[in-house]
């Protein structure tokens, strides 16, 4: 009887012990990669504020590199949004404890690509500085663009 007792004991703490640690594990990894966003974040407002005190008044835009900017921050948007659906199909396939976190990760990275789309026809409405607008947008689309890679990378290990 006192081995059945020992047995049980040891079968309910083991995994919940793993789950414990797992779970604490994964929570300092998130609050790491959120502190390193709001650094690149924090970052990039100060390049954008020098870059507007640098250039001075707003330079007139070329139709044609507007053209060409827009199409292709489209397309990298679309890439975001199929590699996203991509996840999320993925994330329905896994049956792990760390689902929600993904769950939770990939909806903040479909929420950014919805605002670079938003922000990107915004602009077209009504210009401001294009070289600070231009400089900002493609390096949100970068951190985007690498949070989606880290992911993979992150989802694979």
């Amino acid at each position: 009887m006192k081995m059945k007792k020992t047995i049980f004991i040891l079968v309910v703490t083991i995994p919940l012990a793993a789950g414990i640690i797992f779970t604490g594990y994964r929570s300092s990894a998130h609050k790491l990669k959120a502190a390193q966003i709001k650094i690149l974040i924090s970052d990039r407002d100060l390049n954008v504020k020098q870059n507007v005190a640098n250039t001075g008044a707003a330079k007139p835009i070329n139709p044609e590199e507007w053209i060409t900017f827009k199409n292709e921050s489209e397309l990298k948007i679309s890439n975001h949004e199929i590699r996203i659906a991509e996840l999320n199909r993925e994330i329905k396939n896994q049956v792990e404890l760390s689902e929600a976190l993904y769950k939770k990760k990939v909806a903040y990275l479909e929420q950014q690509n919805k605002f670079m789309k938003a922000r990107l026809a915004g602009y077209e409405k009504g210009p401001s500085n294009w070289e600070s607008f231009k400089h900002g947008f493609n390096y949100d689309m970068d951190v985007i663009g690498e949070a989606l890679k880290d992911f993979t990378a992150d989802n694979t290990k």
